[in-house]
């Protein structure tokens, strides 16, 4: 007889289960790109975070580009880069699921105006074995659209990343 206590008994929910923190070398890096149709400003925001959560470094830039999906691949293409730098294992998280998809099925069938970015990106995950690309919904990429929207706007803070420690707990 099987009773309320026993473990065959418990129903079994994994998606409860909390994931597993990630070793203490792992990055989590979010990127986001900022374009605005009308004045056709653009920039990207990156931020890496530590496996507690704790933003530890960034960069953020105004660029030239045509198109949103451009900016976003822009973006994508600098965290790379910040990846690159680091030199630890690190998955890039992107909301641009168009752009995720299409690296990760190693399409060829890319924009015209982002196909240099587009194939930069994959020799770089190519070359190095401790890069990941993933999609996030945008919601879990507030940080990075935070900081890519501002640095658009020109009025990110010199010192944006001990701001958005401050106040990641708001966004």
């Amino acid at each position: 007889m099987i009773t309320s206590s026993s473990p065959v008994s418990q129903p079994r929910d994994d998606h409860q289960q909390p994931c597993p923190p990630p070793t203490t070398l792992t990055r989590r890096i979010y990127c986001d790109g900022s374009f605005d149709p009308i004045s056709r400003e653009a920039a990207y925001g990156v931020v890496i975070t530590n496996p507690h959560g704790q933003f530890v470094d960034g960069k953020a830039g105004r660029v030239v580009c045509s198109s949103p999906i451009e900016t976003e691949a822009y973006a994508l293409l600098e965290a790379c880069k910040l990846a690159m730098r680091e030199h630890v294992p690190s998955t890039i998280f992107s909301d641009c699921k168009a752009l995720v998809d299409a690296l990760k099925n190693h399409s060829d069938l890319w924009p015209w105006n982002c196909y240099a970015i587009l194939s930069s990106i994959q020799r770089i995950i190519q070359v190095s074995n401790w890069i990941n690309i993933a999609f996030t919904c945008r919601r879990n990429n507030k940080e990075a659209d935070w900081i890519a929207r501002n640095a658009r706007l020109n009025t990110l803070h010199q010192d944006w990343l001990v701001v958005l420690n401050i106040i990641s707990a708001f966004l």
